[in-house]
């Protein structure tokens, strides 16, 4: 049997597991700009813990009878602080989800809708019936959980679920588990916490209540809840750790980045010094002998060679600056975009804004011939805009995921229609986009209309790492 005593340890440790999870989601969430997309929504997380654990206090409060005085004041309280941590639950699971801007945009609203919709009628019923009758309360409560806290708990699991597979692609299978486990216990934790209800009389309520659920188990609902709790809190503290690993592999890549940086210096010296100054002296005495030379014929023929090492020893220095490894840093990439961008803009006056939204920390890299496929794709993306857009304006926006390189080239141009079968057919230079796209196993997706045109080149990482 569950007395009062047991109540109230149960609300302890329930609350305490909460507050635990949003104290350590806050202060990991700033540690530093991180491409996983957990890092971002923590903040979310630490406020569902947070007030999520403050509200299991106030019920522990309330229970105890520490205050009597006050226990009406607890109980509305309590009740308006539990829809709110829901709130902050659905915006962690919104923050995650794969989906689209404009879908996402309106899934991050949604709660804040409800939400609002919700505690103007808490202060109506509140105005009308003040603390004299608390039946009203009972249902508000209920309501915030079936239409709050069970969509946020379902939201989060399936975002969890997505990214478990993401993190799977990354060889980290320990972490992709732990990922579905969360969402398992999430969901868990939205079903008893976001249906299993006070007992009213509508419906779902009339069905499925604590009553119920008590008769059918032989143990309260808050028993299950604390125990999802517990293991929601475990599994969050021990995925934070994903930074370290994450950490590490940002001290990798300096490191080799430094390796390939000192590779390049001694290589280059060593042309340097040996080859091109060799060059340069062939250079000047080529020049000698074309001041000292009467016959025209022979004058332009030196005239050639010396025009032929200038550009020979051009390409040596260009390779000395490129440097001969397979796999391309990233920082070429987008030095190549802005370049690119920026001789449409002074040759052709296109107005090209490149916009880079790379980390300094990417989880994969290109070979030297994606790279190269890529450019050239991004390039004739570009030459449409010019050729047949008639845009005043044009974006190239280069982002990256944890499992892929993207790059969108975005017009205000008139636009084509886009929904014909055999588009790529019709058009060479589509054409050729699509088939290098396929070489490097990318997407590419053109969407047009009246407004523009978006052309997005998705490329995955060709280099994994098994961490």
């Amino acid at each position: 049997m569950f007395t009062g005593n047991a109540y109230i340890l149960l609300f302890f440790i329930y609350g305490l597991a909460f507050f635990t999870m949003g104290i350590a989601s806050l202060l990991q969430s700033n540690r530093y700009e991180s491409d996983f997309p957990l890092q971002v929504a923590l903040p979310y997380l630490g406020g569902f813990g947070l007030i999520h654990g403050a509200t299991e206090w106030i019920i522990m409060a309330r229970i105890s009878g520490l205050v009597p005085e006050f226990h009406r004041h607890l109980l509305v309280s309590g009740s308006f602080f539990n829809g709110l941590s829901f709130v902050f639950l659905w915006l962690f699971g919104a923050h995650l989800i794969y989906w689209s801007s404009y879908w996402r945009q309106i899934l991050k609203r949604m709660p804040l809708v409800i939400y609002g919709v919700w505690v103007s009628a808490f202060i109506i019923l509140f105005s009308y019936f003040g603390l004299d009758s608390l039946h009203w309360l009972f249902i508000e409560d209920v309501f915030s959980r079936y239409f709050i806290g069970f969509p946020g708990a379902l939201i989060t699991g399936i975002a969890l679920f997505h990214h478990a597979k993401d993190t799977d692609n990354l060889m980290l299978k320990t972490v992709a588990m732990k990922m579905r486990a969360l969402g398992f216990f999430f969901v868990l934790y939205g079903c008893l916490a976001g249906l299993v209800v006070s007992q009213k009389n509508f419906f779902p309520s009339n069905i499925i209540n604590r009553v119920t659920f008590y008769s059918l188990l032989g143990f309260p609902v808050e028993v299950g809840r604390a125990f999802s709790a517990i293991a929601i809190t475990i599994l969050v503290v021990n995925l934070i750790r994903i930074f370290e690993w994450e950490t590490k592999r940002r001290l990798d890549r300096l490191t080799q980045k430094q390796v390939i940086h000192q590779h390049r210096s001694e290589f280059g010296r060593e042309i340097h010094d040996v080859i091109i100054q060799h060059m340069f002296v062939i250079g000047l005495q080529i020049n000698g002998m074309i001041s000292n030379e009467d016959d025209p014929e022979k004058e332009d023929s030196l005239k050639k060679i010396r025009h032929d090492l200038d550009w020979v020893t051009e390409q040596m220095r260009s390779y000395i600056e490129q440097g001969p490894e397979p796999i391309i840093q990233i920082e070429d990439l987008q030095h190549a975009l802005l370049e690119l961008s920026n001789q449409f803009k002074n040759n052709w006056d296109l107005p090209v804004e490149y916009i880079d939204k790379m980390p300094d920390f990417t989880y994969g890299t290109l070979s030297k011939q994606t790279m190269t496929q890529l450019y050239y794709i991004v390039q004739e993306a570009l030459w449409n805009a010019f050729k047949h857009s008639g845009a005043s304006e044009v974006k190239l926006i280069s982002r990256s995921t944890m499992t892929s390189i993207l790059v969108n080239v975005i017009d205000n141009g008139k636009g084509f229609d886009a929904t014909k079968g055999d588009l790529f057919d019709q058009h060479f230079g589509l054409k050729n986009m699509e088939e290098r796209t396929s070489s490097i196993n990318g997407r590419l997706t053109i969407t047009s209309n009246q407004k523009g045109t978006s052309v997005a080149i998705t490329v995955p990482w060709e280099e994994i790492n098994n961490e």
